[in-house]
């Protein structure tokens, strides 16, 4: 059991990483609507880099600039596989589960941290998934992620609402409630509000931070969806799925 868990690090490094490139292809395709595979233009001077560079990032032959972003995401995207893959090896299930929930949330956070949207057509597909991937786990485990859904996307409402009332304005957007309603899917109604908790604490942190460093005023956009995202994979590896 050792030597195949110490056999397989490596290997869901490696998919980790290839699989954080597919993210960030999706993350910047879906917005602009180009063709998935489509050449990748170099962000900074705008020239074509190669068909595979968003497996492997590599320089661009024009202006040189190595696409930061990129690498950064599939560092982290393989960091976070190798952390599930410790945490749940002995759960194949479990590892397929928080696995897939991992990429999408990384999906929506990267999506929503450089257009400060959350879309449709990456939410939905990722609740249905969500709900099949609990009915496969078991008919308690459905029934709490049914239930952790629409009690998160219930909460959500009414900070929506709240908003209105005190700013005249959308403190959240509907995506946000959406995404909720994905979070409590994903960690059941046992630990879906620790779980929006820590989302809620990681973007209180970076909200103060910015504003001790003046870099952001009081009505400056947060990208609130990643928070959320990020709180909900670091809260898949310390409590598990539904």
């Amino acid at each position: 059991m050792l030597i195949s868990f110490l056999i397989m690090l490596p290997f869901v490094a490696l998919a980790g990483f290839l699989l954080g490139g597919l993210v960030e292809l999706a993350a910047l395709r879906l917005p602009s609507s180009e063709p998935f595979l489509a050449p990748p233009s170099c962000p900074r001077c705008g020239s074509l880099r190669s068909r595979w560079s968003w497996l492997l990032p590599r320089p661009c032959p024009t202006c040189g600039s190595i696409p930061r972003s990129q690498l950064t995401l599939q560092l982290l995207t393989a960091l976070t596989l190798v952390l599930v893959w410790l945490r749940f090896f002995t759960e194949p299930l479990a590892v397929l589960r928080v696995s897939l929930f991992a990429l999408l949330l990384l999906l929506i956070a990267r999506i929503d941290w450089a257009h400060h949207l959350i879309y449709l057509v990456t939410i939905v597909p990722a609740l249905v998934l969500t709900l099949l991937l609990a009915l496969v786990a078991s008919l308690r485990i459905f029934l709490l992620a049914v239930t952790g859904m629409v009690g998160a996307a219930a909460l959500f409402a009414v900070f929506y609402w709240l908003g209105w009332l005190l700013y005249r304005r959308a403190a959240l957007g509907s995506g946000d409630i959406l995404l909720a309603a994905l979070i409590g899917a994903m960690m059941g109604v046992l630990r879906v509000l620790p779980t929006l908790l820590l989302g809620m604490v990681f973007a209180a942190l970076a909200a103060i931070s910015l504003l001790v460093l003046r870099r952001a005023g009081r009505m400056t956009y947060l990208p609130y969806g990643s928070f959320l995202a990020a709180g909900t994979v670091v809260g898949l590896l310390l409590w598990g799925p539904a």
